[in-house]
Protein backbone atom coordinates (compact mmCIF):
# COMPACT_ATOMS: atom_id res chain seq x y z
CA UNK A 1 0.00 0.00 0.00
CA UNK A 2 1.37 3.52 -1.06
CA UNK A 3 2.12 6.26 1.82
CA UNK A 4 -1.35 8.11 1.77
CA UNK A 5 0.85 11.50 2.19
CA UNK A 6 3.63 10.49 -0.57
CA UNK A 7 1.50 8.41 -2.80
CA UNK A 8 4.19 9.20 -5.81
CA UNK A 9 7.60 8.93 -3.61
CA UNK A 10 8.72 9.43 -0.12
CA UNK A 11 12.30 10.96 -0.30
CA UNK A 12 14.42 11.21 3.27
CA UNK A 13 16.47 14.58 2.82
CA UNK A 14 19.43 14.67 5.28
CA UNK A 15 20.56 18.36 5.36
CA UNK A 16 22.70 19.81 8.34
CA UNK A 17 21.85 21.53 11.06
CA UNK A 18 22.64 24.84 10.85
CA UNK A 19 20.95 24.60 6.95
CA UNK A 20 17.55 26.37 7.82
CA UNK A 21 16.87 27.20 4.31
CA UNK A 22 17.26 24.05 2.88
CA UNK A 23 14.07 22.12 4.00
CA UNK A 24 12.16 25.43 2.57
CA UNK A 25 13.37 25.27 -0.49
CA UNK A 26 13.44 21.59 -1.14
CA UNK A 27 9.44 21.68 -0.05
CA UNK A 28 8.98 24.71 -2.51
CA UNK A 29 10.27 22.41 -5.36
CA UNK A 30 7.92 19.61 -4.00
CA UNK A 31 5.59 17.80 -6.59
CA UNK A 32 1.79 16.63 -5.61
CA UNK A 33 2.12 13.44 -4.31
CA UNK A 34 5.57 13.42 -3.29
CA UNK A 35 6.29 13.39 0.76
CA UNK A 36 9.59 14.82 2.10
CA UNK A 37 11.31 13.49 5.48
CA UNK A 38 13.82 15.50 6.20
CA UNK A 39 16.59 14.49 8.63
CA UNK A 40 19.82 16.33 10.48
CA UNK A 41 23.29 15.90 10.49
CA UNK A 42 26.01 18.46 12.42
CA UNK A 43 27.85 20.19 10.77
CA UNK A 44 30.35 21.03 14.27
CA UNK A 45 33.48 19.43 12.97
CA UNK A 46 34.19 20.19 9.31
CA UNK A 47 37.03 17.82 9.06
CA UNK A 48 34.33 14.92 10.23
CA UNK A 49 31.55 15.72 8.01
CA UNK A 50 31.50 13.03 5.90
CA UNK A 51 31.74 10.43 8.59
CA UNK A 52 28.74 12.20 10.15
CA UNK A 53 26.73 12.04 6.97
CA UNK A 54 27.79 8.15 7.15
CA UNK A 55 26.80 7.82 11.04
CA UNK A 56 23.28 9.69 10.51
CA UNK A 57 22.11 7.82 7.49
CA UNK A 58 20.65 4.94 8.38
CA UNK A 59 18.21 6.62 10.70
CA UNK A 60 16.33 7.87 7.30
CA UNK A 61 15.48 4.23 6.70
CA UNK A 62 12.61 4.75 9.17
CA UNK A 63 10.29 6.32 7.08
CA UNK A 64 10.27 3.39 4.06
CA UNK A 65 12.02 6.23 1.78
CA UNK A 66 11.91 5.50 -2.04
CA UNK A 67 15.17 7.53 -1.97
CA UNK A 68 17.32 8.70 0.31
CA UNK A 69 19.57 12.20 -0.36
CA UNK A 70 22.49 13.75 1.23
CA UNK A 71 22.11 17.51 0.36
CA UNK A 72 25.73 18.49 1.72
CA UNK A 73 28.49 19.47 -0.86
CA UNK A 74 31.14 17.21 0.58
CA UNK A 75 33.48 18.52 -2.91
CA UNK A 76 34.00 21.74 -1.00
CA UNK A 77 36.75 19.85 1.46
CA UNK A 78 39.70 18.67 -0.18
CA UNK A 79 38.11 15.77 -1.74
CA UNK A 80 39.28 13.40 -5.10
CA UNK A 81 36.71 11.88 -7.37
CA UNK A 82 38.21 8.57 -5.62
CA UNK A 83 37.69 9.82 -2.07
CA UNK A 84 33.96 10.79 -3.55
CA UNK A 85 33.39 7.49 -4.41
CA UNK A 86 34.74 5.40 -1.46
CA UNK A 87 32.50 8.17 0.53
CA UNK A 88 29.17 7.27 -1.52
CA UNK A 89 29.69 3.70 -1.34
CA UNK A 90 30.20 3.76 2.53
CA UNK A 91 26.66 5.93 2.32
CA UNK A 92 24.90 3.21 0.40
CA UNK A 93 26.54 0.33 2.23
CA UNK A 94 24.49 1.76 5.12
CA UNK A 95 21.16 1.85 2.99
CA UNK A 96 21.21 -1.16 1.45
CA UNK A 97 19.26 -1.01 -1.87
CA UNK A 98 17.50 2.07 -1.16
CA UNK A 99 18.35 4.65 -4.19
CA UNK A 100 20.93 7.00 -3.11
CA UNK A 101 21.46 10.98 -4.31
CA UNK A 102 24.10 12.84 -3.26
CA UNK A 103 24.66 16.58 -3.53
CA UNK A 104 27.82 15.84 -5.38
CA UNK A 105 26.76 13.56 -7.78
CA UNK A 106 23.63 15.96 -8.42
CA UNK A 107 25.73 18.99 -9.15
CA UNK A 108 28.06 16.73 -12.07
CA UNK A 109 25.02 15.10 -13.71
CA UNK A 110 23.15 18.83 -13.51
CA UNK A 111 26.39 20.03 -15.30
CA UNK A 112 26.18 17.23 -17.77
CA UNK A 113 22.72 17.71 -18.39
CA UNK A 114 23.19 21.42 -19.82
CA UNK A 115 26.48 20.55 -21.55
CA UNK A 116 28.82 22.43 -19.56
CA UNK A 117 31.90 22.59 -20.46
CA UNK A 118 33.68 25.80 -18.92
CA UNK A 119 31.90 26.59 -15.68
CA UNK A 120 32.78 29.27 -12.69
CA UNK A 121 31.98 28.08 -9.33
CA UNK A 122 30.66 29.75 -6.13
CA UNK A 123 30.90 29.13 -2.54
CA UNK A 124 30.10 30.69 0.70
CA UNK A 125 33.22 29.81 2.49
CA UNK A 126 37.00 30.39 2.44
CA UNK A 127 39.23 30.48 -0.68
CA UNK A 128 40.37 27.26 0.11
CA UNK A 129 37.27 25.65 -0.15
CA UNK A 130 36.42 27.14 -3.56
CA UNK A 131 39.60 25.69 -4.95
CA UNK A 132 38.66 22.38 -3.99
CA UNK A 133 35.28 22.43 -5.87
CA UNK A 134 37.35 23.39 -8.56
CA UNK A 135 39.95 20.89 -8.18
CA UNK A 136 37.28 17.93 -8.09
CA UNK A 137 35.16 19.37 -10.84
CA UNK A 138 38.09 19.84 -13.38
CA UNK A 139 39.14 16.21 -12.18
CA UNK A 140 36.03 15.22 -13.52
CA UNK A 141 36.94 17.06 -17.17
CA UNK A 142 34.92 20.50 -16.67
CA UNK A 143 36.99 23.10 -17.19
CA UNK A 144 37.25 25.76 -13.86
CA UNK A 145 38.72 28.90 -14.95
CA UNK A 146 37.15 30.83 -12.61
CA UNK A 147 36.24 30.47 -9.34
CA UNK A 148 35.18 32.31 -5.53
CA UNK A 149 34.16 31.71 -2.09
CA UNK A 150 32.01 34.59 -0.60
CA UNK A 151 34.22 34.13 3.16
CA UNK A 152 32.06 33.25 5.12
CA UNK A 153 33.63 31.85 8.52
CA UNK A 154 31.45 30.19 10.05
CA UNK A 155 28.68 27.74 8.89
CA UNK A 156 25.72 29.47 10.65
CA UNK A 157 26.79 32.78 9.30
CA UNK A 158 25.66 31.51 5.66
CA UNK A 159 22.21 31.71 5.71
CA UNK A 160 22.37 35.34 6.46
CA UNK A 161 23.56 36.00 3.28
CA UNK A 162 20.99 37.70 1.17
CA UNK A 163 20.05 37.80 -3.17
CA UNK A 164 22.07 40.94 -3.69
CA UNK A 165 25.23 39.82 -1.92
CA UNK A 166 24.71 36.12 -3.48
CA UNK A 167 24.32 38.24 -7.10
CA UNK A 168 27.40 40.31 -6.30
CA UNK A 169 29.40 37.03 -6.44
CA UNK A 170 28.29 35.60 -9.66
CA UNK A 171 28.66 39.38 -11.87
CA UNK A 172 32.19 38.52 -10.48
CA UNK A 173 32.97 35.65 -12.43
CA UNK A 174 30.64 36.48 -15.55
CA UNK A 175 32.85 35.94 -18.06
CA UNK A 176 32.68 35.58 -21.81
CA UNK A 177 34.33 32.20 -22.24
CA UNK A 178 31.89 30.78 -19.38
CA UNK A 179 29.49 28.38 -20.54
CA UNK A 180 27.47 27.77 -17.00
CA UNK A 181 27.49 28.82 -13.41
CA UNK A 182 27.62 26.63 -10.08
CA UNK A 183 26.96 27.01 -6.59
CA UNK A 184 27.94 24.51 -4.16
CA UNK A 185 27.56 25.27 -0.26
CA UNK A 186 23.51 24.24 0.40
CA UNK A 187 23.22 26.91 3.17
CA UNK A 188 23.51 29.64 0.58
CA UNK A 189 19.69 29.69 -0.30
CA UNK A 190 19.44 31.03 -3.63
CA UNK A 191 17.02 28.58 -5.54
CA UNK A 192 14.17 31.53 -5.63
CA UNK A 193 16.58 33.72 -7.51
CA UNK A 194 17.94 31.07 -10.47
CA UNK A 195 15.94 32.35 -12.72
CA UNK A 196 16.52 36.19 -12.61
CA UNK A 197 20.04 35.28 -12.36
CA UNK A 198 19.50 33.40 -15.43
CA UNK A 199 18.18 36.30 -17.00
CA UNK A 200 21.24 38.58 -16.50
CA UNK A 201 23.85 36.26 -17.01
CA UNK A 202 22.42 34.85 -19.96
CA UNK A 203 23.72 31.21 -19.02
CA UNK A 204 22.36 28.37 -16.57
CA UNK A 205 23.15 28.84 -13.26
CA UNK A 206 23.39 25.30 -11.45
CA UNK A 207 22.54 25.44 -7.87
CA UNK A 208 23.26 22.42 -5.40
CA UNK A 209 19.19 22.36 -3.55
CA UNK A 210 17.60 22.18 -7.00
CA UNK A 211 20.17 19.69 -8.49
CA UNK A 212 20.06 17.75 -5.36
CA UNK A 213 16.07 17.61 -5.49
CA UNK A 214 15.77 17.56 -9.72
CA UNK A 215 18.18 14.50 -9.13
CA UNK A 216 16.25 12.86 -6.31
CA UNK A 217 13.24 12.82 -8.28
CA UNK A 218 14.49 12.28 -12.01
CA UNK A 219 16.27 9.04 -10.25
CA UNK A 220 12.65 8.08 -9.39
CA UNK A 221 11.19 8.29 -12.41
CA UNK A 222 9.15 11.65 -11.33
CA UNK A 223 9.25 14.03 -14.58
CA UNK A 224 7.75 17.09 -13.61
CA UNK A 225 8.93 20.44 -14.31
CA UNK A 226 10.24 22.21 -11.57
CA UNK A 227 8.72 25.81 -12.37
CA UNK A 228 10.59 29.01 -11.23
CA UNK A 229 13.83 27.69 -10.36
CA UNK A 230 16.07 27.47 -13.74
CA UNK A 231 16.55 25.70 -16.61
CA UNK A 232 18.00 22.56 -14.77
CA UNK A 233 14.96 22.25 -13.04
CA UNK A 234 12.51 21.86 -16.51
CA UNK A 235 14.45 19.17 -17.85
CA UNK A 236 13.45 15.53 -17.43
Amino acid sequence: MPDRFGPRAVIALFIPLQNANMQPEYDAMRPVGVSNQIYRFSLAHHDRVPQMAIDAIESGLGCWPDLIAVGNSVEMRVLTPAQFDDYRARLQEKIGDVPLVTATDATAAALTALGAKRIAAISPMSDEYSQGVADYYEALGFEVPYHTGLQIGRSEDIIKIGHAEAREAFLRLDHDDVDTFLHVGGALGIADSIEALEQELGRPVVSVNVATYWRALRTLGINDPLVGFGQLALKP
